[in-house]
């Protein structure tokens, strides 16, 4: 039996992973590992806090520029 991902896993995925997919071609980042993971988690970070626009993530993780995001003080380091 295969196995699949609960529906919203799958509605999560879809949005995130194409912005991310957006951003590696859009950006020079995809040649560094730390600054995608950045990207990655910054993506994943929105849209758990309710940026489900897919072209809002894009542009707000080029802003950013595949920094970290530190959540506790609103800082990108």
């Amino acid at each position: 039996m295969a196995f699949t991902f609960p529906e919203s896993s799958v509605k999560k995925a879809d949005p995130v992973e194409r912005a991310i997919r957006q951003i590696n071609r859009k950006a020079s980042i995809s040649s560094d590992a730390g600054r995608v993971e950045n990207a990655t988690a910054f993506v994943v970070y929105l849209y758990e806090n309710g940026i489900h626009d897919e072209d809002d993530l894009i542009e707000l993780a080029l802003i950013a520029g595949g920094k970290r995001y530190d959540p506790t003080t609103g800082a990108f380091v």
